[in-house]
């Protein structure tokens, strides 16, 4: 456990289930085009991520992403996520409302295949945890699916680090 506090493992997503991850930066979330009626804060139930306005963005990551994550954290490591918050992932990006990601005040991942092995071997419990529950979870959640080393197509790991 020691490990994983000294790598500073403050992330919503951290590491692919597989030895490499990738996929594209989510899509960034922006207000109605000026002059344009803006759609509702809350998306109609089945709304993709791609489809909802900065609103429903920020409301469905309240109301959806973030209690489950929540939960899934303090389940892991109850001592440290007690407190979890959205500055947990998002960082700055909480406190001045971009909720850019990546972010890259979270630990920087390897870019290659080599070092997500030497991270496996080093931190087995945080791999299998954030590439076996969170990266596919949050996945579903947002409508993708997750990373695919054979395709280095999906939802992965830089979708919130940096390499």
């Amino acid at each position: 456990m020691g490990m994983i506090k000294t790598w500073g493992l403050v992330s919503l997503l951290v590491v692919a289930s597989s030895v490499s991850c990738g996929g594209a930066q989510a899509p960034a979330g922006g207000a109605a085009p000026p002059g344009s009626a803006e759609a509702p804060a809350t998306a109609a139930p089945g709304t993709a991520w791609k489809d909802m306005n900065r609103a429903q963005r920020l409301d469905y990551m309240k109301k959806v992403v973030y209690p489950k994550m929540k939960e899934e954290f303090i389940g892991y490591d109850s001592k440290r996520y007690g407190d979890m918050t959205c500055a947990t992932c998002h960082g700055d990006g909480a406190k001045d409302g971009t909720f850019k990601m990546p972010n890259p005040k979270l630990p920087k991942l390897p870019g290659d295949e080599a070092g997500f092995k030497q991270l496996q071997a080093k931190m087995p419990d945080a791999v299998k945890f954030m590439g076996g529950k969170v990266v596919p979870d949050v996945a579903k959640m947002v409508g993708e699916q997750p990373f695919n080393p054979q395709t280095h197509q999906g939802f992965g790991c830089f979708e919130c680090h940096t390499k």
